[in-house]
């Protein structure tokens, strides 16, 4: 038996710095320095690009250990996406400039070509083979468990062809793959792991047996049971036993290329166990599960084209391509041990390169705002507003904005998430309803008399939500930064009845401000509340926000967690991420409902509170008799917050 030991760790941009330092320390560190004390031991090993640049700029020493190994032919590094995307969603052009930009890294970084390549979360399509081809990549190291099915469908290495080219692919070894994810889960017990892998021992192995140790997984596993030996210790003995057995342990290197013989064929899939979501088998339905993403997605498509129509300089190319392929991090759209979607410091680094694209696009002048753009692909399009300080997204569907934009800092506040309370424990908003996406400006009306700390959106019993109701949309003036936006409903429930909204959005150079008319053109009164839902996802490094009050020079603070506070005139969020301040005022008091919405989720970090976004939701009282009308105005604005004196001295 011939045995390939390889390890893979996926760790992308956005990942936050403490967890780094403790991958570090207990993950990357140890296994590189045993691998330098054992000589006789060969090992493959995958980390991304974003962790190699880590190591340059905070750890030198790491690259200059793995430099070493590979210069001793002890450690043969794979390639893959530079920013870790998800090849099949991309354009073949930059499938290709991403594989070329790490492979190019490696091999100035530490001298050796890879031609083995590692897919991030093992989403494979058949069409990459061209690719691989065009960047000279030979192999494909992947799983093939079919996760629908639960089979491994080869277990031994095969040639596959698509188009004229071929690529060789060693499956890897899948009992010891679900050995790994069961202990990850927590769904083994460390004394289940080792008779499991006895048994495995036990069976009959392929003549060519690739191992892949999910590191991440491993990380997982061992802060949910500190009892748990080292990831070191798991790693030698998950991987001794087959040294052990095995005739010889080989580098791919090692293996001329075209000894393969076998002919074999991996349809396009999500293969492998890296992701917790188990009820899709294909990577496309993601966008259908999880809309924020879908979003998400189809603003790359929307920026992608936006560049492609623009008329360029050739040093403005180069920055937005750098930018888009930043943008094109594959880590948003999955859920594994890293936290994927739920941690939104990915989707925010994915916002930030896409406005800072849009941002050096407009500044040419040829572009053309409002630009109407289907970006969620639902068949209706949507408006894209640029100011020179604020850009959004206006969708039609609930007059909302689904995206709110601050150019500066790049960071998207509409970038709110949901998900499913089966994957990720929820704290609070019990309510939501799953795969919900949430958005700022969003209307509701709300019966009478209800106790504000009550207030639940997708309980119809006490609320009326808009969010699906397709509103008229069209420009207030010639400025491009007005609309007016407008619906009749039709008996709303609470004896609200018969009820025209008109919200009349005016875009400036700091602020947003809604001129909101509800008008009764129904033959009853009608009495009721009226909310506007502001889902603002904050700079926060904990799991919640900071909100205060400022009323005759006296700062009132709001305490965190759900709360309802009556009679106020304004409303201060701070951002302390971005140093912002969001100040929410009107011209007539209202009451306010506050929550943040954070779900818990077991990562790589151990049992963590991730924050999602913060509910801050003003409400008016109205009675109105037949074709009585009631006006506010509702105006955000962004604040960048002043220096500490501290921070002035320092500067």
């Amino acid at each position: 038996m011939k045995l390939i030991v390889g390890a893979y760790s996926q760790l992308s941009a956005g990942t936050p710095a403490p967890i780094l330092e403790k991958v570090l320390a207990h993950v990357y560190k140890p296994l590189l320095t045993y691998l330098y004390k054992h000589p006789p031991l060969k090992l493959h090993l995958y980390i991304s690009a974003f962790i190699l640049e880590w190591f340059e700029t905070n750890h030198p020493e790491m690259n200059m250990l793995i430099a070493d190994l590979s210069k001793k032919d002890q450690l043969e590094l794979f390639s893959g996406g530079y920013y870790q995307p998800v090849f099949q969603i991309i354009p073949s052009k930059d499938r290709s400039a991403q594989i070329e930009e790490l492979t190019t890294f490696i091999r100035k970084r530490f001298s050796k070509r890879p031609r083995c390549i590692w897919l991030f979360n093992q989403i494979w399509n058949p069409m990459t083979v061209s690719t691989l081809a065009m960047c000279s990549i030979e192999r494909l190291i992947i799983s093939t468990n079919d996760r629908l099915r639960g089979i491994q469908t080869d277990n031994e290495p095969f040639v596959m062809q698509e188009m004229g080219k071929r690529v060789e692919v060693f499956p890897t070894y899948d009992p010891v793959n679900s050995l790994v994810a069961s202990l990850a889960k927590g769904s083994i017990s460390y004394r289940q792991f080792s008779d499991t892998l006895t048994q495995v021992m036990s069976n009959t192995m392929p003549d060519v047996t690739t191992l892949m140790i999910n590191l991440d997984q491993l990380m997982q596993a061992q802060v949910q049971m500190p009892n748990l030996p080292t990831i070191l210790d798991l790693f030698i003995q998950l991987v001794e036993p087959f040294v052990e057995l095995a005739d010889s342990t080989n580098l791919l290197s090692e293996i001329p290329f075209g000894e393969i013989s076998q002919q074999g064929y991996l349809p396009a899939g999500w293969y492998g166990l890296d992701s917790s979501v188990i009820d899709i088998g294909s990577f496309n339905y993601m966008l259908v599960k999880y809309p924020e993403l879908n979003h998400l997605y189809g603003r790359i498509l929307d920026v992608m084209e936006l560049f492609r129509l623009h008329k360029k300089s050739r040093d403005i190319k180069k920055r937005v391509e750098h930018l888009l392929l930043k943008a094109m991090n594959g880590t948003p759209y999955v859920l594994d041990s890293t936290g994927g979607c739920y941690r939104q410091s990915y989707r925010k680094l994915v916002y930030k390169a896409l406005n800072d694209v849009e941002r050096m696009l407009c500044a040419q002048g040829d572009i053309s705002y409002p630009r109407a753009v289907d970006i969620d692909l639902d068949g209706q399009k949507e408006l894209v507003v640029m100011g020179k300080n604020i850009s959004v997204v206006i969708d039609p569907k609930g007059a909302v904005l689904t995206e709110l934009n601050h150019i500066s800092s790049g960071w998207n506040y509409g970038d709110t998430f949901t998900g499913y309370a089966q994957e990720a424990e929820r704290t609070s908003m019990f309510s939501i309803r799953d795969g919900s996406p949430q958005h700022v400006f969003n209307d509701v009306f709300v019966m009478s008399g209800l106790k504000l700390e009550q207030y639940a959106k997708h309980n119809p019993k006490v609320c009326f939500d808009t969010c699906d109701v397709q509103y008229s949309v069209a420009e207030g003036d010639k400025s491009g930064t007005d609309f007016i936006c407008a619906n009749d409903f039709s008996q709303i429930p609470f004896s609200i009845g018969d009820i025209r909204l008109t919200k009349h959005y005016k875009f400036r150079l700091h602020s947003i401000v809604v001129e909101y008319q509800i008008t009764n053109i129904g033959k009853y009164r009608s009495k009721g509340m009226f909310g506007s839902e502001i889902n603002l996802s904050v700079g926060t490094r904990s799991d919640s926000t900071s909100l205060y009050t400022v009323e005759s020079n006296r700062t009132r603070q709001i305490p965190a967690g759900k709360i309802a506070v009556p009679n106020l005139k304004n409303v201060r969020i701070s951002d302390e991420l971005n140093r912002n301040i969001l100040v929410l005022a009107s011209n007539n008091r209202f009451h306010l409902v506050k929550d943040d919405f954070s779900v818990k989720l077991v990562t790589l970090a151990g049992i963590e509170v991730l924050y999602q976004y913060s509910l801050v939701l003003p409400m008016w009282e109205f009675d109105l008799q037949p074709q009585e009308s009631f006006g506010f105005t509702l105006g955000l604005r962004i604040e960048r917050r002043a220096k500490s004196a501290k921070a002035k001295e320092r500067a």
